[in-house]
């Protein structure tokens, strides 16, 4: 058997990304790193995405393990989580104090780790009660310092929790529009404290203030302009707009917060600006957005 090393990869396409949140839309890609494998730098299907302000970005993937990235692309730390055999996570969030927290979703519960990825806690634990999980995706924090955890499988909903990690509520396991939650994987609260889901499995955006009470929700299956197809992930934009990621709609697609879709970027594919399954997108340093291309095995970098 012919065993092959492949090295990392950063692709340089443009000058360094030093972007303003003011410009103007994604019109191309300025870095691509990672690649194949499970050296460093490299990626087993990466699928969840985080960024730091000013600093670094951090990539979790299917071998269970973070990578944190300077802003260019340079592989800087790594660890693992702690078990790995019943799944790996989905999700990745960077607290406003620094602190990562990975949804470690198959064994149904928030770790906690410092951005060189010292454990500091965790908090849930399997089942469908208070303060419980079923495989949870996605984690997002409030201005006062409250956290929020969607969760799929028997629960589809959202759970809130203090500062000092105690459940306080549930939300969204309740029929919106004739239906309830299925698959929400994606969290961001914006400027006005409320909370936007990505409400999978039904192709829509679900809009909840913060105490879980519904305040709209838009989308349906589809390729057109304000359509989506599976929406994995969510980030807000400098401008107010919702930057949605679409696993299997291959593209990037931003909407105002009625719901008009006011742009759209990517396609299927393997060349520079196109992606294939895509799993998450998040604005990071500099005010460029990071792709979290999953099935090409790196990510994207996109100058606005």
């Amino acid at each position: 058997m012919i065993r092959r090393t492949i090295f990392p990869f950063t692709l340089a396409l443009a000058v360094p990304c030093g972007c303003d949140p003011a410009a103007s839309p994604p019109s191309n890609v300025v870095r691509i790193f990672g690649g194949v494998g499970l050296n460093n730098g490299l990626f087993s299907y990466p699928r969840a995405i985080a960024a730091e302000r000013t600093d670094s970005v951090f990539v979790v993937d299917k071998s269970g393990r973070v990578q944190r990235f300077a802003r260019d692309g340079r592989f800087e730390t790594s660890w693992s989580m702690p078990e790995t055999a019943k799944g790996k996570p989905v999700g990745l969030a960077v607290h406003p104090d620094g602190r990562i927290f990975v949804a470690d979703t198959h064994y149904h519960r928030i770790m906690i780790y410092d951005r060189d990825g010292n454990f500091l806690g965790s908090f849930g634990s399997e089942g469908m009660g208070d303060g419980q999980f079923q495989l949870p995706t996605d984690v997002a924090f409030d201005r006062a310092g409250f956290i929020y955890v969607s969760e799929y499988y028997g629960n589809d909903r959202v759970t809130k929790w203090s500062p000092d990690l105690t459940f306080i509520k549930a939300f969204g396991d309740e029929p919106i529009h004739g239906e309830r939650l299925s698959r929400p994987v994606g969290l961001v609260v914006d400027d006005e404290e409320t909370i936007w889901v990505a409400d999978a499995c039904h192709h829509r955006l679900v809009r909840f203030d913060s105490e879980g009470r519904v305040l709209n929700a838009f989308g349906e299956f589809g390729d057109n302009p304000g359509q989506m197809r599976y929406p994995y992930d969510l980030s807000m934009s400098p401008d107010g707009t919702l930057l949605v990621c679409e696993y299997e709609g291959a593209r990037l697609q931003w909407f105002t917060k009625d719901g008009r879709s006011v742009r759209l970027w990517g396609r299927h594919g393997r060349k520079p600006g196109e992606l294939f399954a895509p799993w998450g997108a998040t604005y990071g340093p500099g005010g460029c957005i990071y792709v979290c291309d999953s099935l090409n095995s790196r990510i994207q970098v996109l100058q606005p």
